[in-house]
């Protein structure tokens, strides 16, 4: 299902991966993608992502995991 996801609160911002190279820099607050649900929560390719004002960000990854517990609530776009 392709769904609209907002946060609760901001993905972490900071250096990530394997060997920390990766770096989340913008405060992303609202994603977009294919979800499935998983236990515990959506499993999500990211079509893209967005900051606390609206504005669309590059995003440095193409598949996340959410927990329910990250997430205010998704509007399902697309089932």
């Amino acid at each position: 299902m392709t769904v609209q996801v907002f946060l609760k609160t901001p993905l972490f911002r900071g250096k990530y991966g394997a060997d920390r190279s990766a770096e989340l820099t913008a405060t992303i607050i609202e994603l977009h993608g294919e979800a499935i649900a998983r236990d515990g929560g959506l499993e999500l390719n990211v079509s893209s992502l967005y900051d606390n004002k609206g504005r669309p960000i590059d995003a440095p990854f193409s598949q996340l995991f959410l927990p329910m517990g990250k997430i205010d609530y998704y509007v399902i776009v697309d089932a």
